[in-house]
């Protein structure tokens, strides 16, 4: 049977379906991704050949009618995406290889000697964008500005994420230029605007920039998120802290030669929100002297255990990689990693424990499965969610609930205007980190679906001299495909008014305890608090209430 006979075949149509709502869902970077995508699904049916764009492309549009979510379809077919059905474009910023302060831990793979960052092997796209531009951050924003420009996508709302290793341990100096290059970056896209020499002027410019840093995301490790390195995190305009916790267990810690503590992890935690931070954690499920039930249990616990709570989560199953220790101790019989199915399980019972308030980043590393021991297939998040739907269990993290992804899941179309109509308020409260967490939304009830939230945070002793006696706004993000600033879409949901309506419940709120109210806000957004009533104090956007 040709393609063409199989299209007309109902299992060929279910078929396309399933690939588009794949693609949609894990937003593939390339065409390898998809062909990946397309072959799974394709053994799934057991087609003979695997489908053609058109065809999948036909059969969404049969099935959904004319979409927004058609458009994002023949994007992500036709082009290399971006994620900015969130709202934000991101673009990740590689530093270049160096060594770990405290050493090589045994799974991490890549480092100095083979030429890439710590813990990456160079296949990985930030990775290749980065050696491509010689890890050169002006460079690799422009760059990357540049490419998302060219296809069609909104640059005036970019997040920042810097990667490639643990940040504030490097050279004050390199640090410095680093972050200034960024902003250099995004001040001259587009503009004929001249590079800065010293980074205040740059942050400053970037408020009336084209392309404006919304939020600055630092990934480093426990033992390095003090209170210096956080004051000068918040000098060079980060918004987001992600933390490599991997484990919560210190006899796992100590076996991989990690070189932290779990008592490190919990006062970072504390440290970050209680400077207004965003807290991300990556962890890793299957590390040596961990086993399934503690894996289990470790996500229980990151959720139960107020010490914990992190707002954001990557989970990266371990891996073997040729040339790490771990890859040694597989070889003598001494190590044996999860398999694709076991992954897939764990992660599945893992998700009964997450809270509304968290969103899951990510799943699986960028690493190629044919580099790696272990997990033998690329859409690890698809096969969990179908596990999922085995149980009867639909996975409530944010990313999941996020209403342009529920919308599209469910086959519901909505204006703006009907979501405006339909959303409620919703205020969930709970106790982390020695303080008290407020997380505030707009949700669509009828849909499970999350149009926008703020993190408003009674903290327990914050040091930043201006955050005393202040309640503290750690995150405002409404939901949507990205709009220009200052623009409207009527099918978008951004700019609707959700974001102040959220910050004025907030107010009210704080007011039960606190005469003031401080924001971390991403540099280019701090014109919008100041039309609020917010002034600038230290990194801050403060306002009495």
């Amino acid at each position: 049977m040709d393609t063409r006979a199989a299209s007309k075949s109902s299992e060929y149509t279910k078929a396309c379906i399933e690939i588009a709502d794949a693609i949609l869902e894990l937003e593939p970077r390339c065409k390898e991704e998809i062909a990946k995508i397309k072959k799974e699904i394709s053994r799934k049916y057991r087609l003979p050949a695997l489908p053609a764009d058109p065809d999948i492309l036909s059969a969404f549009r049969e099935r959904f009618g004319e979409c927004n979510e058609l458009v994002q379809l023949k994007s992500l077919l036709r082009l290399k995406p971006v994620r900015t059905i969130s709202g934000v474009a991101v673009v990740s910023v590689m530093t270049s290889p160096a060594p770990c302060p405290h050493g090589k831990c045994v799974p991490c793979p890549g480092g100095v000697e083979i030429g890439t960052p710590q813990s990456y092997i160079g296949l990985e796209p930030a990775a290749q964008r980065g050696r491509q531009h010689g890890y050169n951050a002006f460079k690799q924003v422009s760059a990357r500005l540049k490419e998302l420009s060219e296809i069609g996508h909104d640059v005036d709302k970019v997040e920042i994420i810097v990667m490639g290793g643990t940040f504030p341990a490097r050279e004050k100096d390199y640090r410095d230029r680093f972050i200034l290059d960024i902003f250099n970056a995004l001040n001259c896209f587009d503009s004929r605007a001249k590079p800065e020499s010293d980074l205040e002027k740059a942050k400053r410019k970037n408020e009336k920039a084209k392309a404006r840093c919304v939020g600055l995301t630092i990934e480093t490790r426990p033992d390095f998120s003090k209170r210096e390195h956080i004051l000068e995190m918040l000098r060079y305009g980060a918004t987001k802290v992600e933390l490599g916790v991997q484990s919560v267990y210190d006899d796992v810690l100590n076996l991989i030669r990690r070189g932290h503590s779990v008592a490190d992890t919990i006062e970072a935690t504390k440290l970050l929100k209680d400077s207004a931070f965003k807290v991300g954690y990556h962890v890793m499920p299957g590390l040596p002297g961990s086993d399934f039930d503690r894996d289990v249990e470790m996500f229980k616990e990151l959720f139960s255990n107020e010490s914990f709570k992190p707002d954001y989560l990557k989970i990266y199953p371990t891996l073997v990689v040729e040339g790490t220790e771990l890859y040694e101790w597989w070889k003598a019989g001494e190590y044996r990693p999860y398999t694709t199915e076991e992954v897939v399980e764990l992660i599945a019972r893992a998700k009964r424990y997450l809270p509304e308030w968290v969103r899951v980043q990510r799943i699986q590393r960028d690493i190629p499965v044919n580099r790696a021991i272990g997990l033998e297939k690329g859409n690890i998040r698809q096969l969990v969610h179908e596990k999922l739907k085995e149980y009867g269990y639909e996975c409530r993290c944010i990313r999941c609930r996020e209403v342009g992804h529920r919308l599209r899941k469910l086959g519901v179309k909505l204006s703006s205007d009907e979501i405006e109509r339909q959303a409620d308020l919703v205020v969930r409260k709970y106790k982390a980190s020695k303080g008290v967490e407020y997380f505030i939304s707009y949700e669509l009830p009828d849909y499970d679906a999350l149009v926008g939230f703020i993190r408003l945070r009674f903290p327990h002793e914050p040091f930043v001299d201006v955050l005393r006696d202040t309640a503290l706004v750690r995150e405002l993000h409404v939901y949507g495909k990205t709009v220009p600033i200052g623009g409207r879409d009527t099918e978008a949901f951004q700019h609707r008014g959700f974001g102040e309506k959220l910050l004025r419940e907030a107010e009210e709120i704080a007011k039960q305890e606190y005469d003031r109210i401080a924001v971390i806000s991403g540099v280019g957004v701090r014109d919008y608090y100041r039309r609020l009533g917010y002034r600038k104090r230290f990194e801050y956007m403060v306002k009495k209430l």
